[in-house]
């Protein structure tokens, strides 16, 4: 038996491990908001702590979440080395161990601490996340398209190689009547990250200073060729599978100087908006396909008054930004934590055979605080129905809520958004210079 879970949660940064499971005392029979939002911190920090030099997933515990370096979670497997274009398996079930550079879209030699920002398509790593497919690019107000990244951890990975869920063929085909639980079902501890990563040319130095930098290798979507260049993090999920949580649990942040308001001692400029009082389009302007060739037009992002970060999640993170104070990490929000609801006692385990529909999951139908990452889910602040956990659901029996297995096990399927007009300043290319 462990120890009992504290009856109030107890903010700390100093452990590099992510915890295995939200802790939540026995008999807690009301909104567990506090757990969970205190979990997904704790989970945010391992994830950011410095990874140990020369290995992959594992924190080096002789420094703190201050230390320089590659993180934990960039040491994860990334898409490209694990779905592979051709359908080959990886090259080892090692985890250590990197692909060859023909399978990544820049062909670039990969070691520690190395990240490729690409897709062979040139849009598969631009397009916002829809249901099974991509939607339109989200564009940073230097003109840059912000790019998205999936990777996993040794649990996930292994658990992927071994039983060849890179290959469709090899998914478990879903009988009828339909099963209670995944026929593909990830091992408690599988952790899935997806990040956000926006060029910071043209970025201020005020800027610079809050948002947590690194070099990257980037595709250029216009020209096709690959340059090493320095690349911020606007925002992450963090999924993890756990033992009282078959669903996952869903942990979203960002920076905190994507949008107004601007904060005390902000940098007075942000990522996703010019501060104009603009007001947000209704849709997105932008088109994937085809794509303008950068710089691009950019446009207002808001978050909507009608669903903001609930308060009660505000308080954890004043909490746990006091924590991380000096540090670029004290610059992030937790956005929303997004588990499945049942009712009763908290601390017990909820059933695999439970959906992670909108209407068993936090915030749920009708919800009145954010649901939404503005770096990752710009357009979907109105439609609960594309919360994390409701789109994942779509997803739950064929690969236990992960759309990136579903969509990338060779061969690939994965949906377009309808074609837009031609590429030029009409449709999002800025105007050039004179």
């Amino acid at each position: 038996m462990g120890e009992p879970c504290p009856a109030t949660p107890a903010p700390g940064v100093t452990a590099a491990i992510p915890p295995k499971d939200v802790c939540i005392p026995a008999g807690f029979t009301g909104l567990t908001l506090d757990y969970f939002d205190d979990y997904s911190w704790k989970a945010f920090v391992a994830m950011v702590w410095p990874s140990l030099y020369g290995s992959r997933g594992i924190p080096d515990d002789q420094r703190t979440y201050v230390g320089s370096g590659a993180r934990v979670f960039e040491t994860f497997k990334p898409l490209w080395e694990i779905f592979h274009r051709d359908g080959s398996p990886p090259a080892s079930p090692d985890f250590e161990q990197y692909e060859a550079p023909l399978h990544n879209a820049c062909q670039a030699r990969a070691g520690y601490g190395d990240m490729v920002l690409g897709s062979d398509s040139g849009i598969h790593d631009i397009g916002q996340a829809g249901d099974g497919g991509l939607l339109g690019p989200l564009v940073a107000q230097n003109g840059t398209y912000v790019r998205y990244l999936n990777s996993y951890n040794e649990i996930a990975f292994r658990h992927l190689e071994s039983n060849k869920w890179y290959l469709r063929k090899a998914l478990p085909v879903i009988p009828v009547p339909r099963p209670l639980t995944p026929p593909v079902e990830f091992p408690n501890g599988a952790i899935v990250i997806k990040s956000a990563w926006i060029e910071t040319e043209g970025l201020t130095e005020a800027q610079k200073k809050r948002i947590y930098i690194r070099m990257a290798i980037v595709k250029d979507p216009g020209t096709g060729k690959c340059r090493r260049t320095p690349v911020g993090l606007p925002g992450i999920h963090v999924v993890q599978k756990t033992p009282s949580r078959p669903q996952w649990i869903w942990s979203s942040f960002e920076q905190v100087d994507l949008v107004p308001p601007a904060e005390p001692g902000g940098p007075g400029k942000f990522l996703l908006n010019e501060g104009s009082g603009v007001p947000m389009p209704s849709a997105n302007p932008r088109y994937l396909i085809p794509l303008a060739k950068p710089p691009v037009a950019p446009f207002n992002v808001e978050r909507s008054p009608n669903v903001p970060i609930h308060p009660q999640t505000m308080e954890t993170n004043a909490k746990y930004r006091k924590l991380l104070a000096g540090s670029v990490w004290e610059n992030y929000q937790l956005v929303v934590t997004q588990w499945p609801l049942a009712p009763g006692d908290q601390s017990v385990p909820v059933k695999a055979s439970q959906a992670g529909d909108i209407f068993q999951t936090f915030p749920g139908d009708g919800a009145t605080s954010a649901y939404s990452n503005l770096a990752l889910e710009t357009f979907h602040q109105a439609r609960p129905a594309q919360g994390c956990m409701n789109c994942h659901n779509r997803a739950r029996l064929t690969a236990d809520f992960m759309w990136s297995v579903q969509m990338h096990a060779y061969p690939e399927q994965i949906g377009l958004p309808p074609i837009g007009p031609s590429p030029g300043q009409g449709a999002g290319q800025a105007p050039k210079k004179k």
